[in-house]
């Protein structure tokens, strides 16, 4: 599933490319936008909060999306997808928006978003950085959610997808499964994340390592066996585990505790090459 940066990634380039341009045409080939045209309004911008799309017209409309596991956009191109896979296909004097296999789809009032995006928590992607302590403190207040369970929850906070919720409890060698309310120094966790996925947002690829950072790079994340210790790891699929999601940890880094620190000092060693090292958010020690 795209998460919260790339759909910010993904924003800002429909933002760049058609942001102040007209509609020429509009075809909508979802049963939800039955009757909707775009033609001759303007796209004011492009907007994400956590993972959800948001293009605002310039008629008070914002055509809303959710790509869950299988949706794209094709940003200027036509697409050559059949023509039952593109559910949206949007002309500009600068080429062509096309939404592929996106599962969610509707339209609402510019001014009533809230009700698409209201229930959801702190937009880590979102304009100003939201405060790791308040976040933490959200996250703390279901002290019986697991981990990565209380990460992947959007009400807590918007924008962490699965491969935060993986990779950021192995670099601070906590569980997945481990309760929250068992973690002392959450807050150390989310100055790691918080800053990571905003810099993913902003630049790209998603790269947890900050080993070659022009591709992807994870940890654990599709990994057999632990970085630091050669530990086979241990996993989840998406049918067992408790959230509902694949998931992957270090049985002997990672270890289920009554109360579990959050280990800076290891997070500090493995993201030595990773330029999040030099966000004043990092914790310094």
């Amino acid at each position: 599933m795209p998460e919260g940066d790339t759909i910010r990634r993904l924003a800002d380039r429909i933002g760049s490319r058609f942001a102040g341009q007209r509609c020429t045409r509009c075809i909508t080939r979802d049963p939800r936008l039955v009757g909707l045209d775009l033609t001759g309004r303007t796209l004011v911008e492009a907007d994400a909060v956590g993972k959800h799309l948001l293009l605002r017209f310039d008629d008070g409309r914002t055509l809303h999306a959710h790509l869950l596991m299988q949706g794209s956009w094709r940003v200027g191109p036509a697409s050559t997808e059949p023509q039952w896979r593109r559910r949206v296909e949007l002309w500009f004097d600068d080429g062509r928006l096309t939404a592929i296999d996106v599962p969610i789809l509707g339209v609402v009032a510019t001014a009533h978003e809230d009700q698409l995006v209201g229930h959801l928590g702190p937009d880590l992607c979102g304009p100003v950085a939201p405060d790791p302590d308040a976040v933490a403190a959200r996250l703390l207040a279901d002290p019986d959610a697991p981990l990565a369970a209380a990460l992947l929850d959007q009400r807590n906070v918007a924008g962490f997808g699965n491969v935060y919720a993986v990779e950021l409890p192995f670099i601070v060698g906590i569980s997945p499964n481990q309760l929250v309310g068992g973690i002392d120094g959450l807050d150390g966790l989310l100055r790691i994340g918080t800053p990571m996925i905003r810099q993913h947002a902003a630049k790209g690829p998603r790269n947890t390592t900050g080993r070659r950072l022009n591709q992807p790079d994870h940890f654990v994340y599709g990994r057999q066996a632990c970085p630091v210790c050669a530990t086979r790891l241990a996993s989840w699929d998406d049918r067992t585990s408790p959230w509902g999601r694949i998931s992957s940890w270090c049985p002997a880094c990672q270890r289920v505790e009554e109360r579990r620190p959050v280990d800076l000092v290891r997070a500090r060693r493995l993201l030595a090459l990773h330029p999040v090292r030099r966000d004043p958010m990092f914790p310094a020690s």
